[in-house]
């Protein structure tokens, strides 16, 4: 079983996501997700149309600046291990005015009633 902590900033638009986070093809990318989620083992071209023609019907998504997946172990244990850990931060100047470039590690998390690892 796996918790994860994280730090939410406020949700970001999707032409915030692409101009100061870099992720220029993010749209793009969720549409792919839903059509895959969707229709599972549509062919790449049939993806690519479906895609194209997909509605996201949201114009902000929430963006978490870091977020730790940590492995517990059964209740006795008192320590927990890190699993993984996802960076977020838009571009940045530094105290001489430099740019330090945007960084972003996409993670796309299913949410459902069943059973899930997640808490």
């Amino acid at each position: 079983m796996s918790k994860w902590r994280n730090t939410l900033k406020k949700s970001k638009s999707l032409d915030i996501l692409a101009r100061d986070y870099g992720a220029l093809n993010f749209q793009d990318a969720l549409a792919d997700f839903i059509v895959q989620i969707n229709h599972p083992g549509v062919s790449g071209g049939t993806l690519r149309d479906r895609a194209h023609n997909t509605h996201i019907p949201f114009a902000r998504v929430p963006v978490y600046h870091k977020i730790k997946f940590i492995k517990s172990g059964n209740s006795n244990e008192s320590a927990s291990e890190i699993a993984d850990v996802v960076h977020v931060r838009p571009e940045q100047r530094d105290s001489r005015g430099r740019i330090i470039p945007a960084r972003f590690d996409t993670v796309l998390v299913e949410s459902s009633k069943g059973e899930s690892d997640l808490q």
